[in-house]
């Protein structure tokens, strides 16, 4: 079963931890280019009661936001300080985009990959090494990626390995989240000083907030991407790699490339396979 309707996924992205910014010296910000287009309501460039913040404008902010919530303060520093300005709130609800988008980007990659490697490491693992562990979640999951929805996170070697990934990602958190104090105002979502290749080196500010709109922009397809996978399967009980073969296997082993090819180079084919004396013959008529 396909689906291919398109699905209007309502993503509400869990508050990470955030703080309160330090109220240092306060003046005048440049406020985001295009604010028409921007989820802030005012231009509040000439107020001297916003802390400026380096993050502003935010890139791919396009001023879609139909049910309001970066009007709504949810995060853990609200509790202490009512009266946060709309652009701290919406920085951190950036930084919390920006993280699940990156989850998302990677487990969009990682949930088909390990559908489609994991019987060929499973055999290996029993004729080999007499492990069937990953086996066993196969038979349980029916092939399918293991989730709250399909199943298979109880087994003991997959257990332990959630804990330990969750673990790194609190070690992780806790590091970002000290940067984020250290940087105050100056804080960039997401920028933890992590490149280690070198991309945006000498990379100019316009050149900069291009990459971050590519990022944000793919996080956000990844986590539609990902919720419509666990949908998929949930409800049809089948891996997505066999919903959809044709995202997920290369092109020469889908039988419509074949019929394709066949039917657009057929003749050009059939000609190749005729003899030399039948083709002498027929250009000598």
């Amino acid at each position: 079963m396909k689906f291919t309707s398109t699905f209007v996924c309502l993503a509400a992205a869990a508050p990470a931890a955030a703080f309160t910014p330090t109220r240092g010296a306060r003046s005048a910000r440049v406020a985001p280019v295009r604010m028409s287009e921007s989820v802030l309501d005012t231009n509040t460039a000439a107020s001297t009661e916003i802390a400026i913040l380096d993050s502003l404008p935010l890139a791919a902010d396009y001023g879609f936001d139909p049910l309001g919530l970066s009007k709504m303060d949810l995060f853990p520093a609200s509790a202490s300080d009512k009266a946060r300005s709309p652009e701290i709130v919406l920085r951190d609800y950036r930084d919390a985009e920006l993280r699940h988008g990156r989850l998302a980007m990677l487990a969009a990659l990682a949930w088909p990959m390990q559908e489609l490697l994991s019987p060929t490491i499973a055999r290996i693992a029993n004729r080999e090494f007499g492990e069937p562990g990953l086996s066993d979640i196969l038979a349980e999951t029916a092939g399918r990626s293991p989730s709250v929805l399909n199943g298979g996170l109880e087994q003991g070697a997959l257990l332990g390995f959630l804990i330990g990934v969750g673990a790194g990602i609190g070690a992780i958190d806790s590091v970002s989240l000290r940067i984020k104090e250290e940087m105050g105002n100056a804080f960039v979502p997401g920028d933890f000083g992590f490149d280690p290749l070198r991309l945006l080196k000498g990379a100019s500010p316009e050149a900069v907030q291009d990459m971050q709109a590519k990022e944000i922009n793919n996080g956000r397809l990844a986590m539609i991407a990902v919720t419509i996978f666990v949908l998929e399967e949930a409800i049809t009980g089948l891996p997505i790699v066999q919903l959809t073969p044709s995202l997920f296997h290369p092109l020469w082993e889908s039988q419509s490339t074949w019929s394709f090819l066949d039917a657009a180079f057929g003749v050009a084919s059939a000609a190749q396979r005729i003899p030399v004396e039948q083709a002498v013959d027929m250009l000598s008529q």
